[in-house]
């Protein structure tokens, strides 16, 4: 097995902004190193291969209108603004009265929540024994190795 994933669809400026809103849907406290990593950055990136084309471009669109969006609630894009612009930029997306913008958060908020909460360090840490059928077969290695933390995220 390869020790190493490479993100395909995650890279870059949309990596920087992923990470970010991770940070503000899952943040950092003294238990928890929050959602705003690598590890969970490779199993959305992962997840995402697996999405139609069409409806990827769109989830990784919505990513990049969240940091213009930043304008209007901080004065810059998002991953320059306060953590309290970003707060109140995420919260309006989330309830506000746009639905393509709840809808967009929505789907954003799931991969967060999925690339971070699928990790086995992060189990430990929230006092969850893991699956039910713990030895049962993952479809592929690739993600099993991440949400291990065995394998380097790049």
């Amino acid at each position: 097995m390869n020790n190493s994933y490479q993100c395909k669809y995650l890279t870059g400026h949309e990596r920087r902004v992923f990470l970010s809103i991770a940070d503000c849907i899952i943040p950092p406290d003294k238990e928890s190193p929050g959602a705003g990593d690598m590890h969970t950055v490779g199993i959305a990136d992962w997840a995402l291969g697996r999405m139609p084309m069409d409806l990827r471009t769109s989830f990784l669109l919505f990513i990049m209108i969240v940091e213009i969006m930043g304008i209007f609630f901080g004065g810059k894009p998002f991953t320059k603004n306060s953590a309290k612009a970003k707060d109140r930029q995420l919260r309006w997306m989330e309830s506000g009265p746009i639905r393509v913008f709840r809808m967009g958060f929505f789907g954003l908020k799931n991969y967060v929540c999925m690339g971070y909460y699928t990790r086995e360090n992060i189990w430990q840490q929230i006092g969850y024994d893991g699956p039910g059928v713990p030895d049962q077969p993952y479809p592929d290695p690739v993600i099993r190795g991440i949400c291990q933390g065995s394998v380097a995220i790049r």
